[in-house]
């Protein structure tokens, strides 16, 4: 049978616990990581968070459903009504693409976000990183992040997104 990815949705921060089991039963995961600077006791420091909370990719066939399943940390593997549904491959790659060696991006410390600006429902495409070229919806925007709801793949993606790596486009480019 022919493998597949899929996304599994993790349980919260225990991406690299479920990428270490698969990885035991010889199942290819990808767990992409972004490296940002957070103020952590009053000290800016470089800490290495996933891509994608909650969430990481697996080359999979329906054999292996079970096996992925019931996997500690593991909530479910995403599909349409309860059935797993794969993603392109090319979505994958597109993001291994834009990953350097160690399985991150790294996120500027010295970033003007004040021209970053936001609102709901702006359309939004993705300039840099490893979700370039992608287009999406603001859901919701925090000081340095926006909610992104990713629609230029098979299905909409939720995704949290630095605000410096998103440009506002005019929703008529869509069309």
């Amino acid at each position: 049978m022919d493998l597949n990815w899929y996304v599994l949705q993790t349980k919260t921060k225990q991406e690299d616990l479920v990428e270490s089991y698969l990885n035991l039963a010889n199942i290819e995961v990808f767990n992409p990581k972004v490296q940002e600077i957070r103020i952590i006791r009053g000290k800016r420091k470089k800490v290495t968070v996933p891509l994608f909370p909650c969430y990481l990719f697996a080359k999979l066939n329906s054999n292996l459903f079970h096996l992925v399943i019931y996997t500690r940390g593991v909530r479910k593997i995403l599909g349409v009504n309860g059935r797993p549904k794969p993603i392109k491959e090319s979505i994958v790659e597109a993001i291994k693409e834009r990953i350097n060696g160690n399985n991150h991006i790294y996120i500027p410390e010295n970033c003007d976000l004040e021209e970053y600006e936001f609102s709901q429902g702006d359309y939004i495409v993705v300039v840099d990183g490893p979700l370039k070229g992608f287009v999406g919806i603001v859901e919701k925007v925090n000081t340095t992040k926006a909610i992104v709801m990713l629609i230029s793949m098979d299905y909409q993606v939720k995704a949290e997104i630095h605000k410096f790596l998103l440009r506002k486009i005019d929703p008529e480019f869509l069309e």
